[in-house]
């Protein structure tokens, strides 16, 4: 089944492991299982960082397994998850897409200079 990871130790981040991927969590992560075709794990994914930068999770506020507990929120329909997290889904491609296109750019550019300054 999917996982969401949860840093303990560092600056406040979590990240989506989808099923049939094998990991091996540290005692630097916290993993988070949802058990229902009621929530989206991605959207969880989603609201556990923006609930954790709400408590302030920080290297020297860190989460913990209670504090994790402690969390509670509510969540939209199943249909309405899935659709933002389409959108979201969209969206970080655009992402992935314009970084590789600017690293594109700066291998470019390097080349340009190279040609030139030598």
């Amino acid at each position: 089944m999917p996982s969401i990871l949860w840093g303990i130790d560092g600056d406040w981040m979590t990240n989506y492991i989808s099923e049939n991927i094998e990991f091996y969590p540290t005692d630097h992560c916290g993993v988070l299982r949802v058990n229902t075709d009621e929530v989206n794990p991605k959207y969880m994914m989603h609201i556990l960082e923006r609930e954790g930068k709400k408590l302030g999770f920080s290297r020297s506020y860190r989460a913990s397994i209670d504090r994790i507990k402690g969390i509670a929120f509510t969540v939209t329909e199943r249909v309405k998850q899935d659709e933002i997290i389409s959108q979201v889904t969209e969206l970080e491609q655009k992402i992935k897409d314009a970084q590789q296109t600017l690293e594109n750019l700066q291998g470019q550019t390097s080349a340009i200079l190279d040609k030139y300054l030598k």
